[in-house]
């Protein structure tokens, strides 16, 4: 049995993943995180030499470089019995045949037009403006990535093309990112071990900081 760690919209592949998975005899889940790392020059003297004491969220400089790929590849060679070649399939099919928005997902992405104009990211806005419910929603490119990954692993994503438009995308906007901060993305996954609280006989399980786990523990402490 495994539990992961995420919200209701699982992360994509240009986010972080958190990841419990509990071992099938006693003793503590497996926690593994794969949260991504800044680029190497986002120092604190960087920020302070141009007068920013916010990140806004919207900004190049709030992306750090993603990590679920690494994870994804991490988690499979330690403990999976499948590849990324063939538990990719069912999400290569899905972008590229498309599939129907549900209510909900077309209710979000309607709140977040005006981020997603700010960003410019017409594939997220086809014919100019958010999927309403039921509409069918396709993302070609997203399929062909997918596919080099399933073919040659996260290198496809972390090395090459898909990381150069990345990079090159994220510098136009101003950002600090690097190729080679994304090569480096190749070792950022890390298993860790959980922190724990007992709460009322039960055990209750996060992953440490940098992930948000131990503010329910905080709570329920």
């Amino acid at each position: 049995p495994v539990r992961c760690d995420s919200a209701p919209q699982p992360p994509a592949m240009g986010g972080a993943f958190f990841r419990l998975s509990a071992r099938a005899g006693p003793g503590s889940p497996i926690a593994l995180n794969g949260s991504g790392r800044a680029p190497a020059a986002a120092t604190i003297d960087w920020y302070e030499q141009q007068g920013m004491s916010a990140i806004e969220n919207t900004s190049a400089h709030a992306v750090t470089i993603p990590g679920a790929i690494n994870a994804w590849e991490t988690l499979l060679a330690a403990h999976g019995r499948k590849g990324l070649d063939e538990l990719l399939q069912p999400a290569i099919r899905f972008a590229a045949e498309g599939f129907p928005v549900s209510p909900k997902v077309a209710w979000d992405w309607e709140r977040l037009e005006p981020k997603l104009r700010k960003n410019n990211t017409q594939t997220f806005l086809p014919g100019g403006s958010a999927p309403k419910p039921g509409d069918r929603f396709t993302q070609p490119a997203l399929a062909e990535t997918l596919r080099g990954i399933a073919k040659h692993g996260a290198k496809a994503f972390y090395e090459g093309a898909v990381a150069a438009d990345i990079v090159a995308t994220l510098r136009e906007r101003g950002g600090l990112q690097t190729e080679e901060d994304f090569a480096a993305g190749l070792g950022n996954a890390d298993f860790v071990e959980p922190i724990t609280l007992n709460w009322r006989g039960y055990d209750v399980w996060q992953i440490p900081p940098n992930g948000q786990g131990i503010v329910g523990l905080m709570i329920l402490g």
